[in-house]
Parts: structure tokens; sequence; C-alpha cells
């Protein structure tokens, strides 16, 4: 049976991998050198929409998702699943939205962050302590990916 301690560790490390994908995202702003316009500006075959403006309605996303996440009870797991769930199907619905390629590249990534982490957290909710470990390194790979993401969003 889960205990109260690993309930409340397993919210506080979705919240934490969200976190973390909020603040890389959160970076993405023009660089040193770098003007406004140079990041709004569309590129050949991304239908019209910038840079700036496909991180912006993914980041929009993130953020619902993290401030969702913040408001859980740390005692349900399954809500935290669920969550995990509707932020993947979340960033699914918009992704048609998303022409730009550069960010249409990296949005599978974090979609399946979304899901890979709501999967493993479920095995644990069902009594699979040995999927920790895989929480922990699902934790690097998210980080690895929302720093992807940041990169295009900042470039």
């Amino acid at each position: 049976m889960t205990t109260l301690p690993l309930r409340r560790g397993l919210a506080a490390v979705a919240v934490a991998l969200l976190v973390g994908l909020g603040t890389a995202a959160c970076t993405a702003s023009p660089t040193a050198g770098e003007s406004a316009a140079d990041v709004h500006e569309d590129q050949p075959g991304d239908e019209g929409q910038s840079t700036a403006d496909a991180c912006a309605l993914v980041q929009s996303t993130v953020e619902e998702a993290t401030a969702e996440f913040e408001s859980l009870d740390p005692t349900d797991p399954a809500a935290i699943v669920d969550a995990m769930s509707s932020a993947a199907q979340e960033l699914t619905q918009i992704a048609s939205q998303v022409t730009n390629d550069e960010v249409a590249a990296v949005l599978p990534d974090l979609q399946t962050m979304f899901v890979e982490v709501g999967d493993v957290m479920q095995a644990i909710v069902d009594g699979d302590a040995s999927k920790l470990t895989d929480l922990a390194e699902l934790g690097t790979t998210f980080q690895e990916t929302a720093e992807r993401f940041a990169e295009v969003c900042t470039s």
C-alpha cells in the first residue's frame, strides 16, 4: 500500500517537473544581440507562425498544467496521474495550432514526457515501487526536453 510520504513525494516530483519545464520555457526571450523582431520573424514553412507565437501557445498550456498541479491534494496520487494525462491531451490538442517548424519538432517530445511520467506514476500508485528509479530518470529527460524547448524559443 502507498504511504502518505510516498504520495506527497509523487506530488512534489510532478510539480518539480512542471516547474522545471515552465522555468526553462520562460527563458524564451531574445538573447543578447537579438531583437524581439528577430524572435518573432516568420520562417519559410511556418505558415505565418513565428517561433515566439508558437512558444507562447505551448507555454500557456504548460503554465495551466503547472497551476493545476500546484493546486492538487498531495495525498491523492490518482489526481496527479489524471493531471499528467490531461496535460498530455492539452498538448496534443494544441499541436495542430503549432505550425512553426522548430517548435512543432519539439512538441512531440513534450507530449511524450507527460504521458511517460503519468504512466510511471500510475505504476507507482498501483504499488510498483521499482518504478521510482524510472521516475528519477524521467526527471532528467524531462529537464533535457524543457531545455531543448527553451533553446528553440530563444534562438
